[in-house]
């Protein structure tokens, strides 16, 4: 933080610092730019260790982001315990493992993700080359791995062998900040609101959300809010302007979302969209469900069977656009009073199934273990 345009895995760190600050001696080490940006945030002190809200946290501008610089600074911490919050990174976790192996520091390691098949199918034969080389000179042999999910659990160990000493522990959620009967007074708007929220990229699949979504037949106004970072420019223009051209659905982009205001949006919403080729967790399909918006999204996730729970759709999209369009379609015809049962198991499955104290005391038993 304050940086949100990389999406989960930013929350998924700032989630456990919110959790464990008052537990640990937490020092975040971190770029001074928000995902695609040159300039660096503004209102925050930079290049030096200082303290907020309980933590210390040093933004570093691209000049000390060197090998050199990046080991006096983790010298100068001497952890206890390193967490790194990515497989590939240069700065952020080859050169902190070099350092941790030298120093023999407990490293905890969380992929979010990178190793799905979705994931490395994204420029395939530089990923598995990586890989291969970093098992052959046993970069991460020592590190302690933090899966969110069981599924993760096995991409790792398939990458790294079935000896890869691998944690669970679910994502931390954010905290829940309306009330259902705030919800449900905003659902009787006569019309059909869909939203996704998440990075604009090849992996997330929106353009089999927009296609989809084309095709619904309805008696009622139907809208498409798209928010999210456009990290694919190239990608972003295969269909930004036929969206304008659209008659039976206003499909609009909205830009980035601030996350002070993602509760809000989700409540306004009917239904989120994410087709995704691949999520190891989901904080956007955890979110909607926390403000009492059902999902439609793809069976790539680890969040299953979702219709018979009231929770929304998991649709199968490497058979094409068939189960999307159907499951948005079967959105738009729900009676109300379905869709009223759907708002209250979304926001009752987040408060009783997701928001646990158990996911609290796994994610502190990492930590404690590694000690």
């Amino acid at each position: 933080m304050p940086g949100f345009k990389a999406g989960g895995p930013i929350r998924s760190v700032a989630n456990i610092v919110n959790a464990f600050k008052d537990e640990f001696d937490i020092y975040i080490l971190t770029s001074a730019y928000d995902l695609g940006e040159t300039e660096p945030y503004q209102d925050v002190e930079l290049n030096l260790w200082h303290e907020q809200e309980g933590v210390f946290i040093k933004y570093l501008e691209k000049h000390l982001m060197s090998n050199s610089a990046m080991a006096d600074n983790i010298k100068e911490v001497e952890p206890d315990v390193l967490y790194l919050n990515s497989l590939f990174s240069r700065v952020f976790t080859l050169i902190p493992l070099a350092v941790a192996r030298k120093r023999k520091i407990k490293t905890i390691l969380a992929p979010r993700g990178m190793m799905g098949k979705g994931a490395l199918g994204v420029k395939y034969r530089k990923k598995k080359s990586f890989i291969k080389l970093a098992k052959f000179l046993g970069w991460y042999k020592q590190v302690i791995w933090h899966a969110s999910t069981e599924s993760e659990k096995n991409e790792i160990k398939l990458n790294f062998g079935k000896k890869a000493n691998v944690v669970i522990a679910q994502n931390i959620p954010l905290s829940q900040t309306l009330e259902l009967d705030d919800i449900l007074n905003r659902k009787k708007t006569g019309k059909v609101k869909f939203v996704y929220i998440s990075r604009i990229a090849k992996v997330k699949n929106l353009h089999l959300a927009i296609e989809a979504i084309r095709k619904i037949k309805s008696n009622v106004v139907v809208e498409f809010d798209i928010y999210g970072n456009i990290e694919d420019k190239e990608y972003y223009k295969t269909f930004d302007k036929e969206i304008k051209k659209y008659k039976s659905v206003a499909i609009q982009y909205k830009g980035v979302l601030n996350p002070n205001t993602i509760a809000n949006v989700y409540a306004d919403a009917d239904f989120m969209i994410l087709p995704t080729v691949h999520e190891n967790y989901g904080h956007a399909i955890v979110e909607a469900w926390s403000n009492g918006c059902p999902v439609i999204i793809s069976k790539n996730t680890p969040w299953k069977n979702l219709r018979i729970q009231d929770l929304g759709w998991d649709v199968n999209i490497d058979e094409g656009l068939e189960g999307l369009t159907k499951a948005i379609q079967e959105g738009v015809d729900l009676d109300f009073t379905s869709y009223i049962q759907m708002v209250r198991s979304s926001y009752n499955y987040f408060t009783n199934k997701i928001c646990d104290d158990h996911v609290i005391e796994a994610n502190r038993k990492l930590f404690k273990d590694a000690l």
